[in-house]
């Protein structure tokens, strides 16, 4: 009976995932993701090694997103155009704000606390189409070493878990 009170509490708590509108554009530019976490948030090119020696690009996990985003958005049948190509079309601006990005332990993480909001845009008018949000909770890393490998493979789970709702991946 004690279960029966936690899963109506559990239910009232969860939020549903919003539904984009079902004539949605099917053009989407992907925009630079805000980082309000105040922390770079390096995925590469951030030690010494890398910086000096190697002269590894620096990489960020805005960086992750974006592309995977943009790949996501592929994948489910969209036409995924750089910004400034939508200035004379319909197309729709995808605007990623990452609220929270902390790993569990610098090196071996077994999780990130991931928190990112997502919204469609129409870059004319600035009115929102569609948005979700992921509230903070841990994405699972397993396997992961280092912060950078750790980042992508959370960066990877987020987008598809965002992305969702605009349907399913479709067969190459």
């Amino acid at each position: 009976m004690r279960w029966l009170g936690v899963l109506v509490i559990v239910g009232a708590c969860a939020r549903p995932v919003p539904t984009p509108p079902p004539d949605i554009t099917h053009t989407i530019a992907v925009l630079a993701p805000t980082n309000e976490t105040g922390d770079p948030l390096l995925v590469a090119g951030a030690s010494l090694l890398e910086k000096y020696a190697l002269a590894t690009d620096r990489v960020t996990v805005p960086d992750v997103l974006a592309s995977e985003a943009r790949l996501q958005l592929a994948r489910r049948g969209f036409t995924v155009v750089a910004k400034e190509e939508l200035a004379g079309t319909a197309g729709l601006a995808l605007q990623l704000d990452i609220r929270r990005w902390e790993p569990d332990a610098p090196t071996h993480p077994a999780f990130v606390l991931v928190g990112v909001a997502a919204k469609l845009i129409e870059p004319a008018t600035g009115r929102v189409v569609w948005s979700t949000e992921r509230r903070t909770s841990p994405v699972a890393t397993p396997g992961e070493v280092a912060l950078g490998p750790a980042y992508v493979t959370a960066a990877r789970k987020v987008m598809e878990e965002l992305l969702a709702p605009l349907g399913p991946e479709r067969p190459s």
